[in-house]
Formats: C-alpha cells, sequence, structure tokens
C-alpha cells in the first residue's frame, strides 16, 4: 500500500508503518515519521481504499511535521502559562485558554492532513471516496455518544474538526481517471488478519 501511494508522490517522507493489536478503530501519526494502525480500525475497515485513506491522512500529519510541532507547541504552552500565572500549570483559566489554543492548531492540523490524503490518493488513482467513507462510519458512531448535559463535550475538546465537514470536502476521483485499489484481494486478506 505505502508502495502504490509513493508512486503518484515521489516526495512522501520516509516513513515507519506499524499495526499494533489495539481494539480502538483509530491511526496516529508519531515524532520521526512513525505512523500508528490499529486492529480496530482494520476491523472496521470494508476495503483497502478506507484504510488508504486514512495511512494519507496520517503521512500528511508526518509530511508536515504535525506531531513534532504539537510536542513543541504543548511544551511552549506549559512555559507561557507558567510565567505568566506564577506557578507550575497555571490556574483554570489560563490553562483552559491554553487548551483552546492548542485544540484550534490541531483543528488546522486535521484540515491540512485531510487536504494532503486527498491529493496524494489523487495522484496514486486510488479514489478517495475510501476515505470518505470510513470517515462516515466515524460519523455514525459519534450518533452513538449518549444525550445529555455532556453529550456534546467531546465536540467541543476534540481536536478534529466536526466529521460531517471533512465528508464534504473530499470528492471522487475525476470520471476519465480509472481507480485502482491499493491492495490485492490477498494482500487485503492478510492485512485484515495480521492481528488474528
Amino acid at each position: 500500500m505505502l508502495a502504490i501511494l509513493a508512486e503518484g508522490n515521489p516526495d512522501m517522507p520516509p516513513l515507519r508503518v506499524r499495526v499494533y493489536d489495539i481494539p480502538i478503530m483509530n491511526a496516529f501519526a508519531m515524532p520521526g515519521g512513525h505512523v500508528v494502525l490499529t486492529r480496530g480500525l482494520l476491523k472496521e475497515a470494508s476495503e483497502p481504499g478506507e484504510v488508504a485513506g486514512v495511512l494519507a491522512h496520517e503521512i500528511g500529519h508526518v509530511a508536515h511535521h504535525h506531531p513534532e510541532a504539537q510536542m513543541i507547541r504543548i511544551a511552549g504552552m506549559q512555559v507561557l502559562i507558567s510565567l505568566a500565572t506564577g506557578t507550575s500549570g497555571g490556574n483554570n483559566t489560563s490553562s483552559l485558554a491554553g487548551l483552546a489554543a492548542i485544540l484550534k492548531s490541531s483543528r488546522d492540523a486535521e484540515r491540512e492532513a485531510d487536504a494532503y490524503a486527498a491529493a496524494m490518493l489523487s495522484a496514486a488513482r486510488i479514489d478517495p471516496i475510501g476515505l470518505k467513507h470510513f470517515f462516515e462510519k466515524i460519523l455514525k458512531d459519534e450518533g452513538k455518544s449518549p444525550d445529555g448535559v455532556f453529550s456534546n463535550l467531546g465536540t467541543m475538546f476534540s481536536t478534529h474538526p466536526i466529521t460531517a465537514e471533512r465528508i464534504e470536502r473530499i470528492k471522487p476521483l475525476p470520471a476519465d481517471v480509472p481507480p485502482r485499489s491499493p491492495l490485492s484481494d490477498a494482500q487485503w486478506k492478510n492485512l485484515k488478519g495480521i492481528c488474528g
């Protein structure tokens, strides 16, 4: 899958991708070009294009050095709050203000990674609709959250843009571009069973 994504994207950063036997549906990029996919993500994915879309999104984070920037941002915010308040952690108001600044930049990074993923998938002739389908699964899962006073806290403190907004931005390949699968049927079967 990485080789196919790289074919249309000669500037792809060096990466190390690992699958971990974690039941949660997730993927994330870490400093140094490390990308983690979870068993939960592979279990929920219906086809290789969904995983390719998520992987391309995480590659976008690596390419834009988002994990490193976030570490620096958090450390810097902690120092600024400590200097401003004369304490080691600041008060609740200053901590919340710092958190709001970090979350906004995180949402911007997510939008940037989404755009990178769509461009990367298109350049590799992998239909970005797979990523759209995966976001639709996330949207459906978000709808399962409990009702009540605290039901919107997850959205308010999320580092990700609103899922419906992300879905709307993803467009299919042009009609004159023949799509290809990022994995053969045998490779897809092997990936789905990698933790089993």
